[in-house]
């Protein structure tokens, strides 16, 4: 199997191709072209051109296209067999498009005529910016210039009456309203990549950035779409990040709220707390009563733990009957309050009121811990369910806090008081 490739190198490979058989079509037509009306004696070459290269080099300008139209193959064919293309190839093939403008334009015209080379290279110009980005665009304006000076300096070595004033002058013009083009398109080009920005988060499941359409002096299709983006993002992020049912985040959603918390809390050098908590029993819910009650009993789990919990707190179904509360700058005491407070508040509440009226319980499993970096995530989450698992097997109904071997502090309630194991 290929290794997964960089999306810019994926996609430029894409535009390589696509664009391959316009420039073959391209070089065959010019060749074929020449070649023909050189045969029928209805070509010429321009003056200076005859000057350096003879007079019988009209032939020439099919075996350039010819060179020309087997590199395009064989670029084609390495893009095809890497499924890639890097900037290199791009560059490679943007100066041989215009060594070839050039070529022709140096064999078929005068010195008088080769601001065409400029008017060509322009339009190159435009498409290289389009699809491959402002340093291909401003690499190829320089190249342009350069070609455009030893044309006209090859021209006066060779008897032609060059004026340079003129030449310098056609070259700036050419010059400013090429930075002009390309400044407009970079900012395009910048407009768009922010969006492609956006919109690979979101596909991450990262709705936190919206496209700031005020930044836009000048709206246009692009200023339309983020609007379009901001006005689906709170739906888009509920539906992909929110579990319908318990109206908590979902796991891909407290996944992205654990490592940007843990991000947090490294920079900030607090504590957080993770309870993994499990529903008693529900099985047995859903065979007594159906997978409707139960269903009904799972919303007013979600509703009942984002009451017990704080503001900034983090609550999520992981599971079928499974959830996790996220608790950002929470000390071991806090995390267990909170614990608490939780499994007493499902000893007291009747659920689906009033039929068919369903007691549950809860296990929960807790931990709270410095935050040395965001690798301690797996750890935390794995200490968090090891308690959880000694909560079910002590009995359920309880809380454990974590702890090395799980020696210590192994909740029970009795009389809404914590007792260690044993005890």
């Amino acid at each position: 199997m290929l290794p997964e490739r960089p999306r810019a190198d994926t996609a430029m490979a894409a535009v390589l191709l696509w664009q391959t058989r316009y420039r073959l079509a391209l070089a065959l037509l010019a060749g074929g072209a020449t070649i023909g009306l050189s045969s029928l004696g209805l070509f010429t070459l321009a003056d200076t051109a005859a000057a350096v290269v003879g007079t019988r080099a009209s032939w020439f300008v099919g075996g350039v296209t010819a060179a020309y139209a087997l590199l395009v193959l064989a670029l084609q064919t390495w893009v095809r067999r890497t499924r890639s293309a890097s900037s290199a190839l791009s560059t490679l093939m943007v100066t041989a498009d215009l060594v070839v403008v050039f070529w022709l334009v140096f064999l078929l015209t005068g010195h008088e005529n080769y601001h065409l080379g400029l008017l060509l290279a322009l339009f190159s110009l435009q498409l290289t910016h389009v699809y491959f980005g402002r340093s291909q665009a401003l690499l190829m304006l320089a190249a342009t210039a350069a070609g455009y000076l030893l044309l006209n300096d090859v021209a006066l070595r060779h008897g032609a009456n060059v004026h340079w004033g003129e030449v310098l002058t056609t070259l700036v013009v050419f010059g400013v309203g090429s930075l002009l083009v390309t400044r407009v398109q970079s900012n395009l080009h910048e407009r768009l990549d922010t969006l492609v920005t956006i919109f690979e988060r979101a596909e991450e499941g990262d709705f936190s950035s919206s496209y700031d359409v005020a930044a836009d002096e000048r709206p246009d299709a692009i200023t339309s779409v983020g609007r379009a983006y901001n006005r689906m993002r709170t739906q888009l992020a509920g539906i992909v990040l929110s579990d319908p049912l318990s109206g908590c985040f979902n796991r891909r959603g407290f996944e992205q709220q654990f490592r940007r918390e843990l991000a947090r809390a490294a920079r900030a050098h607090t504590d957080v707390a993770l309870l993994a908590i499990d529903l008693d029993h529900f099985k047995q819910v859903n065979d007594t009563h159906g997978h409707l009650v139960g269903d009904r009993v799972i919303a007013e789990v979600g509703e009942l733990l984002r009451a017990s919990a704080r503001t900034d707190d983090v609550v999520a179904r992981t599971g079928g009957e499974e959830f996790m509360i996220l608790a950002p700058n929470t000390s071991i005491d806090g995390a267990q309050h909170l614990a608490l407070r939780i499994v007493d508040a499902f000893r007291r509440r009747i659920f689906v009121e009033p039929s068919p009226r369903v007691s549950l319980t809860v296990s929960v499993g807790v931990v709270a811990d410095g935050v040395p970096n965001e690798g301690i995530a797996e750890d935390l989450r794995a200490r968090a369910d090891e308690a959880l698992y000694a909560a079910k097997r002590s009995g359920r109904n309880r809380v454990v806090m974590w702890s090395s071997g799980l020696d210590a502090l192994r909740l029970k309630h009795a009389e809404g008081k914590p007792v260690a194991p044993g005890s």
